[in-house]
């Protein structure tokens, strides 16, 4: 495989909704390429060289709105930046085929977005290039990003990733039905007594036409591996050669996840005739959810008279445990200008940069020092999904066969839920027919 992975110079000129950096737009302020100046103002004239390096970044096309503000740090970047000509490419459709489609054939970008769930893949064929060399020479720590980042995408030792963003899972709970239960709200110190207790207490399946639910729990797996964590257990072993999900451990979780429904105090989305967890838990009819930051926006447009917290997960028998889904800025091992690319992902990962990523409300930044900015001081719950990171989080990721295991977890938890197989039955099954895939 690795043989298969082994520029033209295009305008950049991104001048479009400046205001989500605090910059506004101007017709005089344009960058020009083509030419041999930037002028600003028709006032100030900044010379630009005329042989620029050109850089190619990539990623998969996301909401016009957080389009538009990665633009709008590009454009910031060639400000500060003008012997660097950035091209902007995302790529719409299957991304990871897309992209290794032009890594087989040589073409693809200098720097691209890299998923937790199959970066490995790509660093063990030598497509990524390693960035602790460059890091070094321009003075950046490890220590400046938060550790479970630095660590989901460090293989031998070595980075091959810088995080642009992540999330956690953190757990939601509406405070109307906590108020009328009677209920403290959760705090960071809960433990599973206390989630199973407070969700029989907070069941009431009264009313047929909108019955309310304590906990959740969709078989997702997604959600499931943060109770497999706080169990003391693993999904893979360490160098991902088997999978664990018939330990004890793992069977355990799998007991107390799905207990609720069992139990009356939980119930599937599909239960109630819906397709996510998010949409019931706007709607009252679950009071509490596991779920990622991504709840929060949706939840501001779509059922904007919620009243909600978060906290972070409750504590199983072995402690915390929680899941990390990232993505990070990669640079391709067959980059013709390293140094440049990495200016680029440098700038885009920098602490001005990252705090203009958080105060958008898009994502959460991995700089470890904005843990103490006024954002998160102000945002309580986007702050305990960010605080996730430091406490026994684990990166969405099973190695190779990472999408087998992920669809074994799911049949598992539907056949104990839908057809009541025995919760070791299902897990044994699940984990025989992962190692099926391995072979």
């Amino acid at each position: 495989m690795k043989s298969l992975f082994k520029l033209m110079s295009v305008l950049l000129a991104v001048t479009m909704l400046l205001t989500a950096c605090g910059t506004p737009a101007t017709p005089e302020k344009v960058v020009e390429t083509i030419k041999e100046t930037v002028t600003v103002k028709e006032t100030q004239i900044v010379e630009v060289p005329a042989q620029q390096t050109v850089v190619r970044l990539s990623g998969w096309a996301s909401s016009p709105s957080e389009t538009a503000l990665l633009q709008s740090l590009l454009y910031q970047f060639s400000v500060e930046n003008p012997d660097i000509l950035v091209k902007y490419e995302p790529i719409t459709g299957d991304y990871k085929q897309a992209l290794l489609t032009s890594i087989a054939s040589g073409t693809e970008p200098d720097i691209y977005y890299v998923d937790i769930f199959w970066w490995l893949e790509l660093a063990t064929n030598d497509v990524l290039l390693p960035l602790d060399d460059l890091m070094s020479a321009s003075g950046v720590k490890r220590e400046d990003f938060i550790p479970s980042l630095v660590d989901a995408f460090t293989y031998n030792d070595k980075l091959y990733g810088i995080a642009k963003d992540f999330n956690t899972l953190g757990m939601f709970y509406n405070k109307d039905l906590f108020d009328k239960a009677g209920l403290d709200y959760p705090t960071d110190d809960w433990t599973w007594d206390d989630l199973k207790a407070a969700a029989a207490q907070l069941t009431d399946t009264s009313d047929a036409n909108k019955p309310v639910y304590g906990f959740c729990t969709p078989p997702d797996p997604g959600r499931f591996p943060a109770f497999v964590f706080q169990n003391g257990g693993s999904v893979m072993t360490d160098d991902f050669s088997d999978t664990t999900l018939d330990s004890d451990a793992a069977i355990g979780a799998a007991e107390f996840y799905t207990s609720f429904r069992a139990e009356g105090s939980g119930a599937l989305p599909s239960d109630l005739g819906e397709g996510w967890q998010g949409t019931l838990f706007g709607k009252g009819q679950c009071a509490m959810v596991y779920e990622g930051g991504w709840l929060i926006p949706y939840l501001r447009d779509q059922f904007p008279g919620t009243k909600y917290g978060v906290v972070m997960p409750p504590a199983g028998p072995a402690g915390e445990g929680n899941l990390i889904f990232t993505v990070a800025w990669g640079i391709s091992a067959n980059t013709k200008n390293p140094d440049a690319a990495w200016r680029v992902v440098n700038f885009l990962t920098s602490e001005a940069s990252q705090k203009t990523v958080l105060e958008s409300g898009f994502a959460l930044p991995s700089r470890q020092s904005l843990q103490d900015s006024d954002y998160l001081k102000n945002n309580a719950n986007s702050a305990a999904i960010f605080n996730g990171s430091f406490n026994g989080a684990h990166p969405f990721f099973w190695g190779s066969v990472g999408s087998d295991v992920n669809d074994q977890m799911g049949k598992a938890l539907e056949r104990i839920f839908k057809e009541n197989q025995p919760v070791a039955d299902a897990m044994k099954q699940a984990a025989e027919a992962v190692r099926s895939a391995m072979k």
